[in-house]
């Protein structure tokens, strides 16, 4: 009974196995793969919520400031700011806020006598330390966030 079963030659074969390995080795490293992306992508989606609510509060902190004016929009006294988005792995995430910018404009369609100011917020980092494809996920991200404010100019009788 024993020659018998030593003696069958029914079964996997070496390059059977092989073959088998193979396969489930490239399954394993592309599951690897997709859940880092995946990890990598909801991590770069939270520094996003993040340095979107920083520059809206930026935003907020101008109107403030400007809650009383109505000819001009003052952003003089805001500086820049270096801030933390995230230190969950002990490696600080940094983002930049720089000086919001202000640009006056006339819109003829409405009126010459109505003005508005564009306030633009730029919000700038990266998300995190170099690991592994971490370079082509790595690049600088920036958010831009405008707010008009309208007012009537002097020159109207």
């Amino acid at each position: 009974m024993n020659n018998k079963i030593l003696r069958s030659e029914s079964g996997f074969g070496i390059v059977q196995a092989l073959a088998g390995l193979v396969i489930v080795t490239i399954a394993l490293s592309g599951l690897f793969l997709s859940s880092y992306y995946a990890w990598h992508s909801s991590v770069s989606s939270y520094h996003y919520r993040v340095a979107l609510l920083k520059a809206q509060q930026r935003i907020e902190q101008i109107k403030y400031v400007n809650r009383n004016n109505e000819s001009y929009t003052d952003i003089d006294g805001i500086v820049p700011l270096n801030f933390i988005i995230d230190d969950a792995d002990g490696e600080a995430i940094w983002g930049n806020l720089s000086s919001p910018s202000r640009s006056t404009y006339t819109d003829l369609n409405v009126s010459q006598y109505v003005d508005y100011d564009v306030i633009s917020v730029k919000v700038t980092w990266r998300d995190g330390p170099e690991y592994y494809l971490n370079d082509v996920l790595n690049k600088e991200k920036t958010i831009i966030l405008r707010e008009d404010y309208f007012y009537r100019t002097d020159e109207e009788e």
